[in-house]
C-alpha cells in the first residue's frame, strides 16, 4: 500500500483532504446545509432546524448517520475479503461521485438533492474507512478538528525531531481541506452537482498513485 517512490507521499493525503472539504461544501451549500464527510455536524443542523420549526429534509439529515455507518461497515468488510482494497475503494468512491454528479439529469428538486446526498455520504464513508484499514494513506482527512488541534499543540510544544516532517504534512492537509471547501462552495454555486466530477477525478488520480 506504499506509494511508489516517484510519487510524493504528501500527494495522497492532501488530495484526499481536498476531496473531503470539497464534497462537504458541495452538499452543505447545494443540499440545504447537509454535511457528507462530517456527518456528526448534521445532528447539530437538525437540532437547529427543529428549534426553528423547520421541517424540510429533517429525515435526510438524520439518515446520513446510518448511511455513513453502513458505508464504513461494507468498506471494512470488503477490505477483509480483498487485499489492497484501497484501490478498489477509491474506484467505488469515484463511481459514487459520478452518480451524484449525473443524478440531476434524471431527477429534479428535492428528490435529486436526496439521492445526491446519499451517494456523497457513501463516498465519504468509504474514505473514512480507508484511513482505518490502510494507515499508510496518512492521517484522517475528513474531519479537521483533531488535525488542527495537533498542529497547533505541536507548534507550542514541538514533538520529536523525526516528527517535523509529519507536522509539516499535517499543515498541508489542513490547507488542502480548506481549499477544498472553497472549491466545493464555488463549484456547486456555478455548476450545481456536476461539481462532483472534480472529486471523482481526484479519486481516480489518487488510485493511480497507489
Amino acid at each position: 500500500m506504499t506509494p511508489p517512490s516517484s510519487t510524493p507521499p504528501l500527494l495522497i493525503p492532501t488530495a484526499l483532504a481536498f476531496i473531503a472539504g470539497y464534497a462537504d461544501a458541495v452538499t452543505f451549500v447545494g443540499a440545504g446545509g447537509i454535511f457528507c464527510a462530517h456527518v456528526t455536524g448534521n445532528f447539530v443542523v437538525l437540532a437547529a432546524d427543529l428549534a426553528r420549526g423547520a421541517k424540510a429534509d429533517e429525515w435526510l439529515k438524520l439518515a446520513t448517520f446510518p448511511i455513513f455507518v453502513l458505508s464504513v461497515f461494507l468498506s471494512s468488510h470488503l477490505h477483509r475479503r480483498v487485499g489492497r482494497s484501497a484501490r478498489l475503494l477509491l474506484l467505488l468512491q469515484a463511481v459514487a461521485f459520478a452518480v451524484a454528479a449525473v443524478v440531476p439529469l434524471a431527477l429534479k428538486g428535492a428528490a435529486a438533492h436526496q439521492v445526491v446526498v446519499v451517494f456523497a455520504v457513501v463516498a465519504m464513508g468509504m474514505q473514512n474507512a480507508m484511513h482505518r484499514v490502510a494507515p499508510a494513506m496518512g492521517p484522517m482527512t475528513t474531519v479537521m478538528t483533531g488535525n488542527v488541534t495537533q498542529w497547533f499543540v505541536e507548534k507550542v510544544i514541538p514533538g520529536a525531531p523525526e516528527n517535523v516532517g509529519k507536522h509539516r504534512s499535517l499543515g498541508f492537509i489542513i490547507l488542502a481541506f480548506s481549499l477544498g471547501c472553497l472549491g466545493g462552495a464555488f463549484g456547486v454555486h456555478h455548476w450545481g452537482f456536476a461539481a462532483f466530477l472534480a472529486p471523482m477525478g481526484l479519486s481516480l488520480l489518487v488510485r493511480s498513485r497507489l
